[in-house]
């Protein structure tokens, strides 16, 4: 592992001191083959020679996912490194790129969130848990282990309230939500179903906000990020739904989904013209959404309104993830493996 600090000639292009609220930056990105977290980035750490020697004779055939994740304490930054066939890597770093941890698995897992052992929440990442205050390895995972957890962390989504875990999913045209107990002792089904929706709507995103949304009277808030396909195009619409994170497992919401608006107006917003990817991801600073352009992406607040638009990369191999200040990102680049960490200007 070799930390380093890249200084992008591309700094010297107009706007580059904020790239993200120059349009004509984002179009020049968007056209070229340089990536734009390269001019903006401020830190960054080679990972090749240890990557290399993990992935031995599967070197042309393995993935990576990057995951930010903040306890009640601190925020780390997890590089996932996958072999195809074969075990994973985790690697753990602080917000400065300096490796903590790191811990290897023969199984493969997706999932990556923070549970609730008080008074530190723990980090799970892939096949990994590591100790909230000091990042030490606790293996193997309390039992009943990982197979309440769903292995998909595209199609299940969580958050920690620092007492209970909790996972949301969809369940056919319902949302549903199960409540765990520190150390996934035990479970609390919410009622069947909790939250409706008619369409075809699948749940992209969940942000969660311990210090509470003004909507909500301040009350902690779940923001759910339901995306409605219009199947005539890849496109459609994301819906923020704010919900009160204190009535979970079962939110006295009843969220009928429709192609013209969400029935309780007060406690969600519509984004229009949305592609239909993976990227759905909440900040405090708003909700990034992929746009049509690939690789431009559009910075939309809690009230559906459109903030900016930036530009990351065209290469859809290229995972990253925001930090839930919305202030940086982390991007991994495949080819050259190689982390950075990159500046939002938000």
């Amino acid at each position: 592992m070799v930390k380093r600090l890249l200084i992008a000639t591309l700094l010297i292009l107009p706007c580059a001191l904020s790239l993200t609220t120059c349009d004509f930056v984002v179009t020049v990105f968007s056209m070229s083959p340089f990536p734009s977290y390269l001019a903006q980035a401020v830190d960054a750490v080679d990972m090749r020679e240890d990557i290399e020697r993990f992935l031995g004779d599967n070197y042309n055939d393995w993935d990576s996912d990057v995951h930010v994740l903040r306890n009640s304490t601190r925020e780390q930054v997890f590089l996932v490194v996958r072999r195809h066939p074969g075990p994973q890597m985790v690697y753990v770093f602080d917000t400065s790129l300096d490796l903590q941890a790191y811990f290897r698995s023969d199984a493969q897992r997706n999932i990556a969130l923070v549970e609730a052992p008080n008074p530190n929440e723990n980090f799970v990442v892939g096949g990994g848990q590591f100790d909230g205050s000091d990042l030490s390895i606790l293996n193997p995972p309390p039992a009943p282990s990982y197979p309440q957890i769903s292995e998909d962390a595209w199609q299940k989504f969580t958050f920690s309230d620092g007492t209970s875990n909790y996972i949301v999913w969809n369940d056919g045209n319902y949302l549903g939500c199960t409540k765990y107990t520190s150390g996934w002792g035990s479970s609390t089904p919410g009622s069947s179903p909790p939250i409706k929706m008619d369409g075809d709507v699948r749940l992209a995103g969940l942000g969660y906000e311990p210090s509470g949304d003004p909507v909500l009277l301040g009350a902690p808030a779940v923001y759910l990020l339901i995306f409605y396909r219009d199947w005539d195009s890849d496109r459609g619409s994301l819906y923020i739904v704010r919900t009160d994170a204190t009535k979970y497992p079962n939110p006295p919401y009843t969220i009928d989904l429709v192609s013209d608006g969400l029935s309780d107006g007060r406690t969600s917003s519509r984004v229009n013209d949305v592609e239909d990817r993976r990227h759905f991801l909440y900040t405090r600073k708003g909700v990034v959404v992929e746009a049509r352009n690939r690789g431009t992406f559009r910075l939309v607040s809690l009230e559906g309104e459109v903030i900016k638009s930036f530009f990351i990369t065209s290469d859809e191999r290229t995972p990253f993830d925001f930090d839930i200040d919305g202030e940086y990102y982390y991007v991994f680049n495949q080819n050259t493996f190689t982390l950075y960490k990159a500046k939002t200007g938000f």
